[in-house]
């Protein structure tokens, strides 16, 4: 799966995996603490999409919803598990390829997320 995903949308897992690797326990909490707040407005970005029919809106928020789910209970694991973080994108890439649309949100939060942490 993660081929795949790195092959449709250009991005290297490990890239982001590396990223999150480097962080200390606490910055990776304050990581998915944020990834979780950005998740949650990106849901609501999709709800208020007036130009989305409702089966659409209703696709993207589950998908976004159920990575969300799995983000919160990052901020719980310790100590840090590099196959964890693995599967949790090997998860996210099953996601994406159940509806590509998402990406861009996931992106943009991911993005936002490493910044805030990085500042």
């Amino acid at each position: 799966m993660g081929v795949s995903f790195q092959k449709e949308f250009g991005i290297s897992l490990n890239i982001y995996i590396d990223k999150i690797e480097s962080f200390s326990e606490v910055e990776r909490c304050d990581f998915f603490r944020i990834l979780a707040h950005s998740l949650t407005v990106s849901i609501r970005v999709y709800l208020y999409d007036n130009e989305l029919d409702d089966e659409e809106k209703l696709n993207r928020v589950k998908w976004l919803n159920e990575i969300l789910h799995r983000v919160i209970t990052k901020v719980y694991v310790r100590p840090y598990d590099k196959n964890n973080v693995e599967g949790f994108f090997e998860m996210m890439a099953d996601y994406i390829e159940k509806n590509p649309n998402i990406y861009e949100q996931l992106e943009h939060c991911f993005n936002k997320s490493f910044h805030r942490v990085r500042s």
